[in-house]
């Protein structure tokens, strides 16, 4: 009896029961974190003062200006090489300019009168003849691309030859540089016109 074991009881060991996560793992989770903690504590640096926001010194204030207009410097040390004279292109026309005077009204308005006084010579204005059109659009076209170069520009009805033309007229100048200059300014936009003196 004494050698028999009992029924329903087995002879086990009783062994140790193993740990979910082995010991040398937990080891390791712990040193990373306080590792990580460590290193965020010397990134933030919580013991140093806080600097106002409005006090910033001169060193820094002068490396600032510095990083930003560093072209001061480099500017006279740059060594500046001239365009040759062929690769700068030829603007201005070389055609002679060619000013129309309008033919005159037959009789002046005093003689048609009858009033004897002195001829009184009118002082001439000059005006930019930009193209004649049979199509009114067409010629009110023109005058909007005038117009948005900043000059004036009109539309003026004329019947030849039993035709009915629409010619596009800018002006009038008081003298004939103005009106050269306003035909320059249309010549670089790609319209051609003739001066006119009247």
């Amino acid at each position: 009896m004494f050698g028999k074991t009992q029924r329903g009881v087995s002879e086990r060991p009783n062994k140790p029961k193993k740990p979910l996560i082995p010991a040398w793992l937990g080891t390791l989770v712990i040193i990373l974190i306080v590792l990580s903690f460590a290193v965020a504590l010397l990134l933030w640096k919580p013991w140093e003062p806080v600097k106002p926001k409005d006090q910033i010194t001169s060193q820094q204030n002068k490396e600032e200006t510095n990083k930003d207009y560093r072209f001061y410097d480099l500017l006279p040390q740059q060594q500046v090489t001239p365009i040759p004279e062929q690769a700068v292109p030829e603007t201005k026309d070389k055609s002679p300019v060619v000013i129309i005077e309008a033919p005159a009204n037959n009789q002046p308005a005093s003689e048609a009168t009858g009033l004897s006084a002195q001829p009184v010579a009118p002082k001439a204005n000059y005006i930019l003849q930009v193209r004649s059109y049979s199509d009114p659009d067409a010629a009110d076209a023109r005058r909007a691309e005038i117009i948005l170069n900043g000059l004036s520009a009109d539309v003026m009805k004329t019947t030849e030859g039993g035709q009915v033309w629409y010619r596009v007229i800018s002006g009038p100048y008081d003298s004939q540089e103005a009106a050269l200059i306003a035909q320059q300014t249309l010549q670089h936009s790609g319209i051609d016109s003739i001066v006119v003196k009247r």
